[in-house]
């Protein structure tokens, strides 16, 4: 690992202000929702729209230190390609030790090394096919006219072609044939392309998935996502609609703990983990939060 210099930068890699996240928490369980921006700031309810990581399970954790590795690799990238300093940034593999050492995830550096010497290796040569438009780029737009809904860009770029492409880096212990079904169900990723069109219009030929496989046997793999047209053309009229349920109950008068609750196996135990407040739910505002309690009996 080279030494960045003493007065080089580094990148924001955090979830915007307005973005997809927190309209998705409140399509999943409005109450989920609530127990995340309504309720008093304890630790079990605090939002989790921190830059910072080092309290996310260690999946999140790993995920959001490569997406800094590769948001300074890009940015290095387009300096040179612009014909200024990439010195400028901070060195991709000295970010992720600088941000791992500060938020106690230091036993991750090793392998994340790793796998981003191997991804630098397998895209050997890519700078030459690939035009960097910008690099963890913000974009926002007010939907009909009235919610702001904003967007953190990883990666957008113009391929030979001339053709503008969205880049979203997605980070997984084992990367399948269904991720590419997956996420063309991520409102997400929907959310990021009309934002995107906003600016750029017929520009915009549509968005790839750059696949990492986080592992000790490293993965990599690129494709195209394919089009929800009925999504995207629905797409105004969803946000709309979470918005206004969320508007509903801040003005019906509710506390925060006696917002509707999904109470649904599938959505309060995901394909991930059991809901963090999945006790709130089953015992009460003052339960502890999920695994605190026994569910014999």
């Amino acid at each position: 690992m080279t030494k960045s210099r003493d007065d080089a930068k580094l990148l924001t890699t955090g979830p915007s202000k307005r973005g997809w996240h927190r309209l998705q928490l409140a399509a999943e369980c409005l109450q989920k929702y609530a127990w995340t921006y309504k309720a008093p700031q304890q630790p079990e309810a605090a939002p989790k729209d921190s830059a910072l990581f080092g309290t996310k399970s260690p999946a999140l954790s790993k995920g959001s230190l490569i997406h800094l590795a590769l948001a300074h690799h890009y940015m290095r990238m387009k300096a040179v390609q612009e014909g200024t300093d990439p010195e400028e940034w901070v060195e991709p593999l000295e970010a992720v030790e600088l941000i791992a050492r500060l938020n106690g995830a230091t036993e991750y550096i090793s392998l994340l090394s790793r796998v981003y010497e191997a991804y630098v290796d397998h895209w050997e040569g890519e700078e030459w096919q690939m035009k960097i438009l910008d690099v963890e780029v913000l974009f926002e737009t007010r939907i009909m006219g009235k919610y702001l809904l904003t967007g953190r860009i990883d990666l957008m770029f113009e391929d030979l072609d001339g053709r503008i492409w969205v880049n979203d880096h997605k980070t997984s212990s084992r990367v399948t044939p269904e991720h590419k079904e997956f996420y063309a169900l991520s409102g997400q990723l929907i959310g990021y392309q009309h934002l995107v069109r906003q600016k750029y219009g017929a520009r915009l030929a549509g968005m790839k998935l750059n696949l990492v496989q986080v592992s000790t046997e490293p993965k990599f793999e690129r494709i195209t996502l394919q089009r929800s047209p009925a999504f995207e053309s629905n797409f105004e009229q969803i946000v709309v609609d979470i918005e206004e349920s969320i508007e509903r109950m801040e003005t019906s008068g509710r506390t925060y703990d006696n917002w509707p609750k999904a109470m649904n196996e599938l959505t309060c135990k995901s394909r991930y983990s059991t809901c963090e407040f999945a006790d709130q739910c089953r015992f009460g505002a003052g339960a502890k939060k999920a695994g605190g309690w026994s569910w014999e009996g």
